[in-house]
């Protein structure tokens, strides 16, 4: 069986001191689905992620994405139709330079997700919420080791878990 996992949010950003919906993503009509590498013996996941299309054929990602490594907001991406006309991921095309880390928070409060959501989307990130205690977010490189640094402050405090989006050196 496969398993799609369409982000159920819009990409937030900081504007009027609060979280307010990207204007960009939310215009976005598009949901680019990427084939998430499978682990073995597991079905085949895939994520689906808001996006433009762009004149040249390619398509801007403007989500951030939960499950996938080495894609982030912004990237220009190679797409193609499948059979079920769904817009489908073959590669990036451009990398956009930015950084993705994913949190996961350890409480069961619905609402311990706002004090750091909100400081790191002050500082420029973008928020793309999974659900209350799950949540990816971008930067752009220049805040890539602050954040990083905050992050695994807060793993060692035991206050989350995180990881990286990107697997691969920038050049």
């Amino acid at each position: 069986m496969t398993d799609y996992r369409q982000h159920p949010s819009v990409v937030a950003h900081w504007r009027d001191d609060s979280l307010q919906p990207l204007p960009e993503a939310q215009e976005a009509q598009e949901t680019l689905w990427f084939a998430v590498p499978p682990e073995p013996d597991t079905e085949q996941m895939w994520e689906g992620l808001r996006g433009r299309l762009e004149k040249d054929g390619t398509a801007t990602v403007l989500a951030v994405p939960a499950y996938l490594y080495d894609v982030n907001f912004g990237d220009r991406v190679n797409v193609m139709r499948s059979a079920e006309n769904a817009l489908v991921a073959t590669g990036v095309e451009r990398d956009a330079l930015n950084f993705t880390f994913r949190v996961l928070l350890k409480s069961d409060d619905p609402n311990a997700w706002q004090p750091l959501a909100s400081e790191l989307a002050e500082q420029g990130c973008l928020l793309d919420f999974i659900s209350p205690g799950f949540f990816a977010m971008s930067c752009c490189e220049p805040q890539a080791r602050e954040v990083a640094d905050r992050l695994f402050a807060l793993e060692c405090d035991g206050v989350l878990h995180y990881e990286t989006g990107r697997t691969q050196q920038l050049r």
